[in-house]
């Protein structure tokens, strides 16, 4: 998420004041171990939030224990902020870049979108163009480029967009802050840019740390915390979201649909997860949060993808099979967990012939 100006007003915006180093450390104090943070430059400045396969040299990114490796070996960042004992490897060619270590990297991650959530950076409103169609019941607060159908009971949130052209079906729901490509089609009952399922162990308070001696284990308490969800969903042109569908709002970076993608109905897009172009999701397939996939992904009825994989082009999953690991350009898979198509299908042969075997 890139992070407005605080001088409103200001002249030159690139001359606005970026986030500093002490409105972190005042936001995230709850969560720090102790000690953490008194070394490090009082210079840092950032102007983006950002997930660590998106950070870049301006960002601050958040790294925990299912934070792939190659990601952190790769990251570029001006501040991390990583869980304790989260390992950080050193990385020849690129500068040590400072790390803040807390006790619970979601609930500092929480903290820091709801506070700083009035700083983000959003597109300025602009008008609707001509042409639309929005038929009686239907709710628009966002705006709609032109020659957009809005079907009965459907609705449009503020800060949203919707291309050219695009069809929105009856009963279909588009969050705030989200953008639709042109030629789009959403079809009745899909909802796009809800927030995540995203939950983690509610925190002990700093009282209640004090008042039961567990400061430093950061014990928590029973039940669960909701993430927020701010950076909504973008989807190119030309894509299909089927009836029923849902793809949930990212948390730092939007959930990516890219040019020409296809979803069938019930099938599910976790928060935080990128799909290329021309992707084809067959009905109740689902992609699991942070994943990305490449271009022309093909996922049968049923399939699944877990979360914080990266799917390369021209993968082919079949119905029905899980995908529980990184899979390379052109991949075709099949079972759970899933495997090379050929591999289980000699798996499949010899299980019959064992079958065959018993009965007799």
């Amino acid at each position: 998420m890139r992070l407005a100006a605080l001088r409103r007003g200001a002249a030159n915006p690139a001359a606005a004041e970026a986030v500093s180093l002490p409105d972190i450390l005042r936001i995230c104090r709850p969560h720090l171990i102790p000690g953490s943070g008194a070394a490090l430059p009082s210079d840092i400045a950032f102007s983006a939030l950002d997930a660590p396969e998106c950070s870049g040299s301006d960002s601050l990114t958040f790294v925990g224990s299912r934070t792939p490796l190659r990601v952190r070996s790769t990251l570029q960042a001006a501040l991390i902020i990583a869980e304790a004992g989260t390992e950080m490897p050193a990385v020849q060619g690129r500068k040590d870049i400072p790390i803040l270590r807390v006790r619970s990297l979601h609930a500092a991650m929480a903290d820091l979108l709801n506070a700083l959530e009035p700083r983000f950076h959003r597109p300025e409103p602009r008008p609707s163009g001509p042409g639309n169609r929005i038929a009686t019941g239907a709710v628009v607060e966002g705006c709609l480029e032109g020659d957009v159908s809005v079907g009965p009971g459907a609705y449009v949130g503020k800060g949203s967009f919707v291309g050219r052209g695009s069809r929105i079906e009856a009963n279909a729901v588009i969050q705030d802050h989200c953008r639709i490509g042109r030629n789009c089609v959403v079809q009745s009952g899909a909802v796009i840019g809800c927030a995540g399922f995203g939950f983690f162990p509610a925190p002990l308070s700093e009282p209640e740390m004090l008042a039961s001696g567990s400061a430093a284990a950061g014990t928590p308490i029973p039940g669960l915390a909701a993430m927020p969800h701010p950076a909504g969903v973008e989807i190119g042109d030309e894509c299909w979201i089927g009836a029923n569908a849902v793809v949930a709002a990212g948390v730092l970076n939007p959930t990516v649909l890219g040019r020409g993608c296809k979803l069938d109905s019930h099938v599910q897009i976790a928060h935080n997860v990128r799909l290329g172009e021309d992707c084809l999701l067959a009905s109740q397939s689902g992609i699991a949060g942070s994943t990305v996939a490449g271009n022309r992904l093909r996922m049968g009825g049923a399939s699944s993808v877990d979360g914080h994989l990266r799917i390369g082009d021209d993968v082919s999953i079949a119905a029905c099979s899980g995908v529980t690991k990184d899979q390379p350009d052109k991949a075709i898979v099949a079972g759970f967990p899933a495997r090379p198509i050929k591999e289980w299908r000699r798996q499949q042969i010899a299980l019959k012939r064992i079958e065959g075997r018993g009965e007799g």
